[in-house]
């Protein structure tokens, strides 16, 4: 499948900002709007580093309004209306998003994403990152007994890509010692969030797992 661009690329690569709250600290969100999980915040007065940047909910803050959210090397998300820039617009390429499955899911790839985040440090899933992507994604179930056997039917039914950084929302696939699988889902900008990491559900770059596969959309043609 094709990756959408959401927004309008921007010109600068690693952009930074200066957050100006006038005091607070600035919510950091699982996704580019405020109804996704907060799961840290920003001191005012932080440079922050952003990786790419993505339209979401208007917000109102020390720069006026904006609908431009900006994605931080940690992988969560701030209002641009807070972070001093030097422009109103998009000073970084626009975040790169997976495409649509053949079959819609319950939840869309932001709203699975905040799911997650809402899970961080869990160690409830362990042993179940199948199950753990699958439930992000509203099913209660994936309808695959192990990550390797989803994997091959992802590999087989031609979803599987091998080549690029993983778009945000995507199901990014690795192989195991053990012959069942690993599977996370990806954040954008080369990160994942997943179970395993460091024994719980946490955020890792997308090689940090050993045997990668390669991404596909998030595809689940047998769940429930």
């Amino acid at each position: 499948m094709t990756a959408v661009l959401l927004g309008t690329s921007g010109p600068a690569l690693a952009a930074t900002g200066t957050v100006n709250t006038a005091g607070s600290a600035l919510t950091v969100r699982a996704a580019p709007g405020t109804s996704y999980d907060a799961w840290t915040t920003v001191a005012d007065g932080a440079t922050v580093t952003i990786v790419c940047q993505t339209e979401g909910t208007a917000v109102t803050g020390t720069y006026g309004t904006s609908t431009v959210w900006d994605m931080l090397s940690n992988g969560g998300f701030v209002s641009d209306a807070y972070v001093n820039t030097g422009s109103d617009g998009y000073v970084e390429n626009a975040c790169a998003y997976v495409g649509s499955p053949a079959r819609a899911n319950p939840r869309g790839a932001n709203a699975a994403i905040s799911w997650a985040f809402a899970r961080l440090g869990s160690a409830s899933y362990e042993n179940l990152c199948l199950a753990f992507t699958a439930q992000a994604y509203g099913w209660s179930y994936s309808g695959w007994n192990t990550a390797e056997i989803g994997g091959d039917w992802i590999q087989a039914n031609g979803y599987l890509h091998t080549s690029g950084i993983p778009p945000r929302g995507a199901l990014v696939w690795y192989h195991n010692s053990a012959g069942t699988g690993h599977v996370a889902i990806s954040l954008g900008e080369g990160k994942v969030i997943g179970t395993s990491v460091n024994g719980g559900v946490g955020v890792a770059s997308y090689t940090a797992h050993v045997s990668y596969r390669g991404w596909s959309v998030a595809q689940y043609p047998v769940a429930g």
